[in-house]
């Protein structure tokens, strides 16, 4: 018991874990509304359904799209069924299973026994995340959904300055509903503004942009006259943060919150916030109990007027020495009141301030707010709940708050139903009058159950349960986080009255042990196997974001997939490590990354090796150019942000070398070495100072530059022609895009004063391969230089210029986004 408790304090310490008025009670569930939704360039949303039964079901969702909503093509229908297995989780990714919407749009769901109409519970909540480029989930927000609409709804929280705050209302029935919304200020006047909501529809209303109330909180009263329902999302940070609340229909002179948090560490802060909400004609007395982990509860009253709104800053409030009533405390907090009112609590959190390190700075980092809890009950089911990994590119954490207010300990079954039916159970044993929490993970977690190991990379629904001889009622809540606390959500369970089954097998221990090969070329086409324990009939694997096909050998160990081929109609992306993902019988795995690198192979001459020639005395001297053109088009692809360290290119130049024939300054001949060096053969390269030699095979493309020292020994331009021919067609049979480089024109060398070359030859020769390219359909390029005293070679300046050119044209060929637009 001690060590449970020392746990809780522990975490209480590290996170807030929320808790919220369950909003619906988990019998006759068979349908259920959510008023806020939206999918789009901003928001990312998950309609997430649990089922705690040993029976699978089907389920249906149907979206209610906003007015403003834009649905393409016209007419799409916005409604799709689902089988949701027994004892199981089902997650709707909005974007992917309804691509038309682009808006907002509340949902409606439901559910019935497989292949029956007989209607059947289930429990349903909604995620929604806010992507930036680079995070994939910077904020988030989650809510349950509610069985019913109703007439009447009431929120405690809203402000405008610097929150942005939106009261969605979905209309789930076949008439117009007229809805008016109060804003009740702080100092008891009120705002009025009035919506009608098309049935089957959603309206957003945005009171904060509303002059009346710049710079001021306020509580919001949603009345119509047909049975609607109301949510309220508030953002901040520019989009950056936000939560979000479920509205109550009715005020309580009690509201309970289990959890309050005013501390932190050296790298997180939390402040909390209570928010009350009074629409009575007279003022409430309103008395908050602070129930501490050490030291006798502390009270503190307020009066709240009449049609007012009242926040409570937990943080700053006040002993009767004046000190503070709760320093860097941990705390739950009853709240009584003399009239109905409704409440909640908001938690903010960041990097600490510098001149109170329990304080967060501002703007925080993220938050979440919740409504008071009713009451205990003996079981709770909760539909989102993660773990580790996750498919959306974040590590996640779940934890699960169990508050016992009875004077005896309680053992409280945890059931986690995954999203392939399968799940585990475990079992804790809650202290009388504190705090225990669940928490499934298997690192940093001394209460951690080794059955925790197999929820790790999968989404499950938990459904909770008093157990013994004689249950007593609880409090159940969840909060998730994700990467570092960068984003985060609570909601609290909904009350569940239904039989929780036990699930029929365990999670398979799915496994990923390595995968070979690690890295390919850019163009793509590498077949990639990944190895491992577990791999069910239907893994799903991805690379870098992007679906493929795979396939499994029977005997569940390994995984073969091809890496997409990329072109200029796709466009090629960037080169670099792209994540490889697997999803396999319901559990997330990250494999090893893939890198994709621009492999160019040079291929050619002394042109290509770097020759430079220069006289002295009379006398011939030939040495190699402190930057060949490989080498400078290798800084030039670097210097490219597509490419950046991963564009590899290789000088296969050999001076002397003839395409047609071999013995050349023991050249084995420019066709026999050409296809050496497309075969990935390590002997294809002069044997001396090729700058850069990288060498990665296969090539995605080959810059072919030969055939001078042939026309300058008389070979005929169409023998030469046809050598090169040879080695186009052998550069495409092994995949690489082939550029053709024409140079011209040579220079007269300086000594005898004569051309260099037979210029006559090579004008024929550039002309044959310009054909050649168009037959071959291949690029070519045609390339001058500044030219060296001998009038065959560049000097360094025409080194530069033919790696600029060609460098220009590489670009051209390995576009990053395709002519389609898309940029993957």
């Amino acid at each position: 018991m001690n060590s449970v408790l020392a746990w809780s304090r522990l975490l209480l310490t590290l996170v807030v874990c929320l808790v919220a008025a369950g909003p619906a009670r988990g019998q006759a569930a068979s349908t259920w509304f959510l008023a806020e939704g939206a999918s789009n360039g901003t928001f990312d949303e998950d309609i997430l359904v649990g089922n705690p039964s040993a029976s699978a079901l089907t389920v249906i969702v149907r979206l209610l799209p906003a007015p403003d909503a834009l649905i393409t093509p016209v007419g799409s229908v916005l409604e799709k069924t689902f089988t949701l297995p027994a004892t199981g989780r089902l997650t709707v990714n909005v974007k992917r299973e309804f691509p038309a919407l682009n808006g907002a749009a509340s949902a409606q769901v439901s559910a019935v026994v497989k292949d029956t109409a007989t209607p059947a519970d289930i429990v349903v909540e909604r995620s929604m995340f806010f992507p930036l480029t680079g995070t994939p989930y910077a904020g988030g927000t989650g809510a349950s959904g509610v069985t019913a609409p109703a007439t009447r709804w009431i929120l405690a929280e809203g402000a405008s300055g610097v929150f942005s705050t939106f009261i969605l209302i979905a209309n789930p029935g076949v008439a117009t509903a007229r809805v008016t919304a109060r804003y009740l200020k702080g100092d008891g006047s009120s705002v009025t503004e009035n919506v009608t909501v098309e049935p089957g529809n959603r309206a957003t209303l945005w009171p904060s942009a509303n002059p009346a109330l710049a710079g001021q909180g306020f509580s919001t009263v949603v009345e119509a006259d047909r049975p609607v329902v109301a949510e309220r999302a508030m953002y901040f940070d520019d989009f950056r943060s936000g939560h979000d609340a479920l509205g109550v229909t009715a005020g309580r002179t009690s509201w309970y919150f289990a959890e309050g948090f005013t501390g932190g560490n050296p790298t997180i802060a939390f402040e909390t916030f209570l928010l009350i909400g009074n629409d009575n004609a007279l003022p409430a007395t309103v008395t908050a109990t602070y129930f501490r982990d050490s030291g006798a509860p502390v009270t503190r009253s307020y009066t709240v007027l009449p049609r007012s709104r009242f926040n409570i800053w937990t943080d700053q409030e006040r002993a009767d020495d004046g000190t503070l009533l709760l320093p860097s405390t941990a705390f739950s907090v009853r709240i009584d009141s003399s009239l109905p009112i409704v409440a909640e609590r908001a938690v903010y959190w960041g990097p600490p301030s510098a001149g109170d390190p329990t304080t967060p700075t501002f703007p925080w980092k993220e938050g979440h707010v919740v409504a008071g809890i009713a009451q205990p009950e003996v079981k709770w089911a909760f539909a989102e709940g993660r773990q580790g990994d996750d498919a959306a590119g974040v590590s996640v954490d779940s934890f699960f708050l169990l508050v016992n207010p009875n004077t005896s300990d309680i053992d409280v079954k945890a059931t986690f139903a995954t999203e392939d039916g399968s799940g585990v159970t475990t079992t804790v044993k809650v202290p009388a009058n504190t705090r225990t929490n669940i928490w499934p993970a298997v690192t940093g977690n001394p209460e951690t159950d080794p059955k925790f190991a197999l929820l790790q990379g999968r989404r499950f629904a938990v459904f909770l349960e008093s157990v013994g001889a004689s249950p007593q009622p609880f409090v159940a809540e969840r909060a998730m986080y994700w990467s570092n606390f960068a984003g985060g959500h609570a909601n609290a369970g909904t009350p569940w009255a239904g039989v929780i089954s036990e699930p029929a097998t365990a999670p398979a221990n799915v496994q990923v042990e390595g995968m070979s090969p690690t890295s390919g070329r850019l163009t793509g086409g590498t077949v990639v196997t990944i190895r491992g324990q577990n791999f069910g009939a239907a893994p799903q694997v991805t690379i870098g974001g992007q679906a493929v096909a795979a396939t499994v050998n029977p005997a569940g160990t390994e995984i073969t997939f091809t890496v997409p081929v990329r072109s200029a109609t796709t466009g090629y992306g960037s080169a670099g490590p792209a994540a490889v993902t697997v999803t396999s019988q319901g559990r997330y795995l990250k494999a090893p990354s893939f890198t994709r690198y621009l492999s160019v192979l040079a291929f050619g001459d002394s042109l290509t090796w770097g020759t430079y020639t220069y006289y002295v005395a009379g006398q011939k001297v030939s040495v190699q150019t402190a930057r060949p053109y490989p080498r400078g088009l290798k800084q030039a692809l670097e210097a490219t942000p597509q490419f950046g360290s991963y564009a590899l290119v290789t000088n296969a130049g050999w001076p002397g070398e003839w395409v047609t024939q071999p013995g050349f300054n023991d050249s084995p001949g420019g066709i026999a070495r050409s296809a050496r060096c497309t075969a990935g053969q390590a002997n294809c390269f002069y044997p001396i100072s090729p700058d850069p030699s990288d060498y990665f095979a296969p090539h995605d493309v080959g810059v072919l530059l030969e055939g001078i020292n042939d026309l300058n020994n008389a070979v005929a331009p169409t023998t030469v022609r046809s050598g090169m021919r040879a080695m186009v067609v052998d550069a495409k049979a092994k995949g690489l895009q082939v550029l053709l480089t024409l140079f011209g024109p040579y220079g007269n060398d300086q000594l005898t004063g004569l051309p260099a070359t037979i210029p006559e030859a090579v004008r024929a020769y550039n002309g044959l391969l310009d054909a050649l390219a168009a037959e071959q359909a291949v690029s070519r390029e045609y390339v001058s230089a500044q030219m060296g005293p001998d009038g065959l070679h560049p000097n360094q300046t025409g080194y530069d210029e033919m790696a600029s050119a060609l460098y220009q044209k590489l670009l051209s060929m390995f576009p990053r986004c395709g002519s389609n637009g898309v940029c993957p």
